[in-house]
């Protein structure tokens, strides 16, 4: 299978390093407009999910169907898998509970949109993209149900 391996890497700096750097940019120059607006990420963040994930699924909803449920539960371990291993490593090392929970949604977030994206853009059969589509879905919901579980049990201060 070719694989454009500089696309890729366009592809990884244009959706991963440059939102990033971007972010670093605006606190470190304009850190009264980042904290205007970061009330209100939170609630941008929740359609943007809504929208790249209603936008993956709409694209495969046929092979998404026909793969059946072990396609669903293979993601859905994946991010659950994720989640328990971030938790566990980080309390193991002993990390505070804040940190471990943070860890667990982020590995349970690892970004199904991104494989989606790179799929779509790099690879040529259109099945490629499927398993990332279905993991966005699954993802949303993990991290989400870890948030919201973990929002309603404060973590006790020292």
């Amino acid at each position: 299978v070719p694989v454009d391996a500089l696309g890729i890497v366009v592809s990884t700096f244009q959706v991963v390093l440059a939102p990033i750097f971007l972010g670093v940019g605006l606190n470190t120059l304009a850190p009264k407009f980042c904290k205007s607006v970061a009330p209100f990420t939170p609630v941008v963040g929740v359609i943007a999910t809504v929208l790249l994930v209603g936008a993956s699924v709409a694209k495969c909803a046929d092979p998404i169907i026909g793969a059946g449920l072990p396609l669903q539960l293979a993601c859905l371990g994946l991010h659950l898998f994720g989640g328990i291993l971030g938790y566990s490593a980080t309390s193991i090392f002993g990390y505070d509970e804040r940190t471990c929970r943070t860890v667990a949604i982020e590995t349970a977030m690892k970004s199904s949109a991104f494989g989606f994206l790179l799929a779509s853009l790099h690879f040529g059969a259109f099945n490629v993209r499927v398993p990332s589509a279905v993991s966005v879905v699954w993802m949303a919901i993990t991290g989400s149900v870890l948030a919201v579980y973990w929002k309603g049990k404060p973590v006790a201060t020292v």
